[in-house]
């Protein structure tokens, strides 16, 4: 990101004139290509330390940090319970159901 992008980000407001001198508001002109150079360079940054991360941390394959196993062994997955494969469903309340009303008495 040029110093130019950067200064610009932190002094204008969205609706102050752009600096630049195009007289229109910074919010119409410059603002949007800011805020992308901003974000590239972030994510540029964030990926960058991830990889020396990784590198500090071993040759482990990335999104596997930190699980205490090794890249290629993946334990079982555990079935989920319900209807289909598990026990069957119990009634939400213990309560016994009150009987029908009887229809035609008043």
């Amino acid at each position: 990101m040029s110093l130019e992008a950067a200064e610009r980000l932190k002094t204008a407001g969205r609706n102050d004139d752009c600096p630049c001198g195009s007289k229109k508001k910074y919010k119409k002109c410059h603002l949007r290509a800011d805020e992308e150079a901003a974000s590239k360079q972030l994510a540029e940054a964030n990926a960058e330390a991830q990889k020396a991360a990784a590198a500090a941390a071993g040759a482990e394959e990335p999104g596997h940090e930190g699980h205490g196993h090794g890249p290629g062994e993946h334990p079982k997955p555990i079935a989920a319970k319900g209807p289909a494969g598990g026990a069957p469903k119990t009634p939400m309340s213990a309560k016994p159901m009150s009987a029908p009303r009887k229809a035609g008495t008043a």
